[in-house]
């Protein structure tokens, strides 16, 4: 079985690295995207919205800090800034995929009842940490200015771990 795995992997690496000379034509060092993003955070089952930015440093190398506010629910919500590096790998012309990792400042607000049950927290009812993130996305790009994502990922926080899905639409230029 696990010579089948190894087999799979050394396989899927050689087919998207073949793919990025035929479509060499999508990259594009400096392009810039902004863009706002919705979705799901599982520390406090609630929604979250955000904005991002990412420059591409090279063909496979892109920087992609962003903001996001995960909304009240269960007496809890949060402010999150992220730094990720992403590592786009073409598929097509109008697709890419990228694995994630970074770093995440958030800062957790506790309402309610919340706020007597811990002494672990910096000023009143606010509790702030550093914390990485790990995960993958994908993009459709839709036309020259127009592109369409989707990423989840992990954050490790302590006490305030969780996963994080994110739907976005950007603007390229």
């Amino acid at each position: 079985m696990r010579i089948n795995r190894w087999t799979f992997a050394v396989a899927a690496t050689l087919w998207l690295a073949s793919g990025q000379q035929s479509v060499a034509e999508n990259y594009n060092k400096g392009e810039k995207t902004v863009g706002i993003g919705v979705g799901y955070h599982s520390c406090n089952r609630s929604a979250v919205a955000g904005i991002g930015f990412t420059y591409r440093f090279g063909r496979h190398f892109r920087v992609a800090p962003g903001v996001n506010y995960v909304f009240r629910h269960h007496d809890t919500d949060a402010l999150c800034i992220d730094i990720n590096a992403e590592v786009p790998f073409t598929l097509s012309h109008r697709w890419d995929v990228y694995p994630l990792a970074g770093i995440t400042y958030a800062s957790w607000t506790r309402h309610g009842n919340l706020r007597e049950q811990t002494a672990n927290h910096d000023v009143g009812d606010r509790t702030s940490r550093l914390g990485l993130n790990v995960g993958a996305g994908a993009n459709l790009t839709l036309s020259s200015n127009l592109r369409l994502g989707l990423s989840a990922g992990y954050t490790v926080v302590r006490e305030y771990n969780g996963v994080e899905i994110l739907s976005r639409i950007s603007y390229c230029f």
